[in-house]
């Protein structure tokens, strides 16, 4: 009996651990194939000098819509946080838009406008949003992966004063 705290106590660490490390992730296969030198704000300049290049952008999604037996996807980048788990970095402000087209067997029912999302895509070049957004011109990505966030689990909170250190 003297045991049992603890064996729960290491139970419940290694169930951390475990759950720590289950995050989402760009799956390795893919993730390799990701021109991570290129920025969305190159891109966004000039998409047509990047076709045929595989690009990781992360955002939350403005409109979806059917268009030629798939979906466009409108999606507000904002910069992937830089950890395993490649998840958009909410506290930073959007830098444009992209467009991203999903076959209709892909979108997912949690794909919604509003939805925080991670996508790697193949630059087509550019096209142009809805009259909705303003009809501004913006890079094309046809989808190779897409991941849609719930919601976080993971702590987003500072230490400090002035902002602090983000955890």
């Amino acid at each position: 009996m003297r045991f049992a705290r603890p064996s729960k106590l290491l139970l419940s660490l290694g169930l951390w651990a475990v759950l720590a490390g289950c995050g989402a992730r760009i799956p390795p296969p893919l993730a390799s194939q990701v021109a991570w030198d290129l920025s969305f704000p190159e891109v966004r300049r000039q998409p047509e000098a990047y076709v045929g290049r595989t690009v990781a952008f992360g955002g939350i999604v403005t409109q979806i819509e059917a268009a030629d037996g798939g979906y466009r996807a409108v999606v507000m980048e904002l910069p992937l946080d830089g950890s395993r788990r490649q998840r958009p970095a909410v506290g930073q402000p959007p830098r444009g838009l992209f467009i991203v087209l999903i076959p209709s067997q892909g979108l997912s029912p949690e794909l919604r406008p509003g939805a925080e999302v991670t996508v790697v895509g193949e630059v087509l070049g550019k096209g142009k949003t809805s009259a909705a957004e303003g009809a501004e011109e913006a890079p094309l990505l046809e989808e190779r992966y897409i991941h849609v966030w719930g919601a976080s689990w993971w702590p987003r909170i500072h230490i400090g004063i002035w902002g602090g250190i983000p955890i």
